[in-house]
């Protein structure tokens, strides 16, 4: 996922917003290798969200870095709303 989240943050247009889910919550947390791209994508406007359950679910909620908490019901309507979506 590192090299993702890296490329991502190389693209001439960026994305408005990184959902991150399931395992992929650990991404936005302490110790990530992804922490420090998400971070410049949150610099340069993109909006990063990641599920609380998720979180609660590994353990991880005070360890989120980067971003805000969102829930699935954002996620899912993020989704529906979007043109398009990008998957690792």
């Amino acid at each position: 996922m590192k090299g993702f989240v890296y490329a991502l943050c190389q693209q001439d247009t960026l994305p408005s917003t990184v959902l991150l889910y399931n395992g992929g919550a650990a991404l936005s947390c302490e110790g990530s290798a992804s922490l420090e791209d998400l971070k410049s994508l949150e610099a340069q406007g993109v909006e990063i969200l990641t599920c609380g359950t998720c979180l609660n679910y590994y353990g991880l909620t005070e360890k989120l870095r980067v971003g805000q908490v969102t829930n699935m019901y954002v996620i899912a309507e993020k989704m529906m709303l979007a043109d398009c979506i990008v998957r690792p």
